[in-house]
């Protein structure tokens, strides 16, 4: 045991070499720092004590200040000298190594530092990201689940944690991470979103059902996900449930076009071809510019057979943009099923006329820049010449008849500029 004195003496002399204030970073081919303290038992434990507390000091300055060589230096010393493993230097150590990019000197002193601080839950985090980074899964995992063993609360570990059992493919974790987390964080809509875009993706579609049941019912009234399953519901046939929840949908957010034409279309699978036509006409009112829907209203009464109504709304389509091709291939329609109506599988003169009348808008559609509505008008036109037009021997016998009879197609105008077209066609049969 040194005397007062002696170990006076020593301290000051260990302060003179060291030095009272950082040193400055140093140049290339500068002197480094060194210190000549005794090794092994010549040193006792107050003595080491001694340098520790002054390496710990000048250390964290080094480290704070960012000269990163010096720190490593004191932090190696004090590593040395502390047999009692009483200082915890790991994470600074690690941190200066991670600054000047050595990574195999890093995780030497994570490890080190969790062989002697097992509890140190930064410790075990960060070797977990390292060891992640070196895809060394199955290690990360290990070391970021003792880090939640020791902090259980930490979001952002448990996250890390989902996101490698994810890189595993271990989706069944994964969910139960997330699902943790969220039990921390019930009200984030994001983390909502990846437990059930985990669950619809590597599950069986009953369970994603159930999940975004549990969530509609925890959050009534967020459209958001009303919506999500509604749709899940559509997408898996269950047109009865997703026509309720579309149904409540529109009323919490109905301004939202996308909900009324998802309505539409389901109750069009039900058959309620009327509300699905109200539902249409919910969309034009939110978006009158919207041609591709205000056609999609006349589909809809074309549908209940309203051949004046599906007219009107097919001529309100083409009012706004006359070169339609959507629009004229629905006029074609309407005539084409009107008279496939009354006609049957053999059609009389009469009705060969409606159908010419459908052939001319069908001509007007294949001449738009639609590609779809030109190959669906080609296809109708080849068709109606198949046998629905009127032949020349046809003509011959029925001379004077140039417009279809007023019953049963008592709902067109004689005068509508599409029924003018007969006159042209039964031209090129003279």
């Amino acid at each position: 045991m040194l005397k007062p004195i002696t170990f006076i003496i020593t301290l000051i002399v260990i302060v003179f070499i060291v030095g009272c204030v950082p040193p400055p970073p140093l140049e290339e081919g500068g002197s480094t720092e060194k210190t000549t303290e005794p090794e092994g038992p010549q040193i006792s434990k107050a003595e080491r004590d001694s340098i520790i507390g002054v390496r710990r000091s000048f250390g964290h300055e080094r480290w704070k200040n960012g000269d990163f060589e010096a720190a490593i230096r004191h932090f190696e010393v004090i590593q040395e000298h502390d047999l009692e493993r009483k200082y915890n230097i790991y994470r600074k150590w690690a941190d200066c190594h991670n600054q000047l990019g050595n990574r195999d000197s890093s995780q030497f002193a994570y490890e080190e530092g969790i062989k002697y601080f097992p509890d140190d839950d930064y410790l075990r985090s960060s070797l977990a990201i390292l060891y992640r980074n070196e895809r060394r899964l199955d290690d990360a995992i290990a070391q970021q689940k003792e880090a939640i063993r020791i902090k259980p609360d930490n979001q952002q570990y448990i996250r890390d944690l989902a996101t490698m059992y994810e890189s595993t493919e271990n989706w069944d974790m994964a969910i139960e991470t997330y699902q943790s987390l969220l039990e921390l964080t019930p009200d984030d809509a994001g983390l909502i979103n990846i437990i059930n875009s985990l669950i619809r993706t590597h599950r069986n579609p009953e369970e994603y059902l159930k999940s975004l049941k549990e969530v509609v019912e925890k959050f009534p009234d967020d459209p958001s996900h009303r919506f999500e399953y509604a749709r899940a519901l559509f997408s898996q046939g269950d047109n009865d449930a997703a026509v309720t929840q579309f149904e409540v949908y529109t009323q919490l957010n109905p301004s939202d076009a996308e909900g009324w034409r998802n309505l539409a279309s389901v109750r069009e699978n039900l058959a309620q071809y009327s509300k699905a036509v109200d539902a249409l006409i919910k969309v034009t009112e939110i978006v009158p510019e919207s041609l591709s829907d205000i056609v999609a209203v006349g589909k809809g009464y074309l549908n209940m057979k309203r051949w004046i109504k599906a007219r009107f709304w097919a001529q309100k389509a083409l009012g706004n943009d006359s070169k339609y091709g959507q629009g004229w291939l629905l006029m074609g329609d309407i005539y084409t099923k009107a008279a496939d109506q009354i006609g049957g599988s053999s059609p009389k003169y009469g009705d060969k006329l409606v159908f010419v009348i459908a052939y001319g808008l069908y001509k007007k559609a294949y001449k738009s820049d639609d590609p779809e509505a030109r190959s669906d008008a080609d296809r109708s036109m080849q068709n109606l010449k198949a046998g629905s037009l009127p032949a020349k021997d046809e003509r011959f016998m029925n001379r004077t008849k140039t417009r279809p009879p007023m019953s049963p197609y008592e709902w067109i105008n004689r005068e509508w500029s599409e029924v003018k077209y007969i006159d042209s066609y039964l031209k090129t049969l003279d």
